[in-house]
């Protein structure tokens, strides 16, 4: 399982720094990158031109046959806006927002991420 992110603050870079999984990061000025395996899309919550980023990653070869997931850092104090653009990719590919926290995450954030992704992982990781 790889996990495909973009990070603005460095937020969600510690947090998957910390998950220990195998990651690729989204270059904001060239997000055209192929994968073969199956991924979850782990962004922060910021401008719309993530949604549109991360969408250019998705849509380019056979990127969105392996695509699984969304993931998200946020502030809950944004309400409405915590998570949103998770929420919008989310909707827009039609893929379940698996897990939601706020900043860089908790110890016991890793931990329920991690096992949501077994859920869905045809090899599971370690907890």
């Amino acid at each position: 399982m790889l996990l495909v992110y973009m990070t603005i603050t460095g937020n969600v870079k510690d947090f998957i720094e910390r998950v220990d999984m195998k990651s690729h990061e989204i270059n904001p000025t060239n997000p055209f990158h192929e994968v073969s395996e199956d991924y979850i899309v782990v962004v922060p919550s910021y401008e719309n031109m993530i949604t549109e980023e991360v969408s250019d990653f998705i849509d380019y070869k056979g990127n969105r046959e392996h695509l699984l997931g969304f993931a998200s850092s946020g502030n809950l104090n944004f309400d409405d806006l915590y998570c949103v653009n998770a929420k919008e990719l989310s909707a827009k590919y039609s893929k379940p927002l698996i897990f939601t926290f706020e900043y860089a995450g908790t110890d016991k954030d890793l931990e329920n991420f991690k096992k949501e992704v077994n859920k869905i992982a045809v090899s599971p990781i370690n907890v």
